[in-house]
């Protein structure tokens, strides 16, 4: 699965409230390590909350701006940074701010982590930084390390037709190339991208799917509102279900490990890893659910029961397990834990009355 380094450290992670970034925190804990984690200033008293589950090894830090911000503060005795904090995929005000957020945000925190004298950082990019073909690709040839998105920020703020997934493929792929620049001006950090595709399973403990009262926005599922659409049984625009997947708790654990135990650049070279579970078919997910989640079979959704089969795995994700040593879990497994949750979490909805938007 790849280990975790086993001494007792303190690591800072960057969104830890997020999906992705309280499996961090989830799993650092469970490793033995102390956890600063930083979220936005007005969710502090929320976050203390949800994780104090954890007791005084997880603090919650809280940060306004992280474009503009000084925060030194935040890596007083900081072994490590997680960066996993990220702008929300078509949440932003505009496109420049989208950009200027993903790009001066990352790079903002790296220049003042290495400032403080911390020298290992781990980075959650994404396969959107490295291509986007694998959605239409039909034929074999992998995805590699060495590829990156034809894209460029004069393109998207200058192209008025620019969707939500080109402007976030120019953010992931700008804001992780900002990152290897800061990386070539500071050889003595060692800094390792994570790129993976759709990422689904439980949530962390820390994690809350809602907010508020009355209805709620699906946007509080993170990438699993993808997971969550192989189970609405109608068409959805906004819940299309994917099977390019990779299991949240791989991804978390890949993070930990390039953080904390992976080699030095100087043995390995650049330490931009992709990450993969296997590619199942939209038919062999919907065998599965039919079989071990009968209970779910018509629930279904009707278009995801007749999508073409997908290519198999075409992410290239050797160096993941020969760098960090990563076996990503099954894909059964992943699919199956994700939909228990997804079903705890309606269960929670509908005993607390909210209402799911757009549902």
């Amino acid at each position: 699965m790849g280990k975790i380094l086993a001494s007792n450290v303190l690591v800072l992670v960057t969104g830890a409230s997020g999906y992705l970034g309280s499996h961090v925190v989830d799993q650092l804990v469970r490793s033995g390590h102390r956890v600063r984690g930083t979220v936005r200033s007005h969710k502090v008293a929320a976050n203390k909350e949800a994780f104090s589950i954890y007791g005084d090894t997880v603090e919650i830090f809280g940060i306004d701006d992280l474009v503009h911000g000084m925060f030194p503060e935040a890596f007083t005795d900081v072994h490590a940074v997680i960066h996993t904090a990220a702008p929300l995929f078509g949440r932003a005000e505009s496109k420049e701010a989208a950009l200027t957020d993903a790009i001066e945000g990352s790079l903002n925190v790296f220049r003042q982590a290495e400032k403080a004298g911390v020298r290992q950082f781990s980075y959650a990019s994404s396969i959107a930084a490295v291509s986007m073909e694998f959605y239409n690709k039909r034929d074999f040839t992998p995805i590699t390390e060495d590829q990156w998105p034809d894209t460029s920020r004069e393109e998207i703020l200058g192209d008025d037709d620019a969707d939500t997934t080109a402007v976030y493929t120019a953010e992931k792929a700008l804001s992780e190339r900002a990152l290897w620049e800061f990386a070539d001006q500071h050889p003595h950090v060692e800094i390792t991208s994570l790129n993976p595709p759709f990422f689904y399973g439980p949530f962390a403990p820390g994690y809350k799917a809602y907010h508020g009262s009355g209805t709620i926005s699906l946007a509080t599922l993170s990438t699993m509102v993808y997971c969550y659409g192989m189970i609405i049984s109608k068409p959805h625009p906004f819940l299309l279900p994917h099977t390019y997947l990779i299991d949240v708790r791989d991804v978390a654990r890949a993070m930990i490990i390039a953080a904390l135990d992976s080699p030095p650049t100087s043995q390995v070279g650049r330490k931009r890893i992709l990450l993969t579970g296997e590619w199942p078919n939209p038919a062999d997910v919907v065998n599965l659910i039919t079989k071990e989640r009968p209970e779910l079979a018509s629930r279904i959704n009707e278009e995801f029961k007749t999508r073409p089969n997908v290519v198999k795995t075409i992410i290239d994700n050797t160096r993941a397990q020969q760098v960090l040593g990563l076996t990503p879990m099954p894909w059964q497994k992943t699919v199956l834990d994700a939909l228990d949750e997804l079903i705890r979490i309606e269960e929670e909805w509908r005993k607390a009355g909210l209402v799911p938007e757009n549902l």
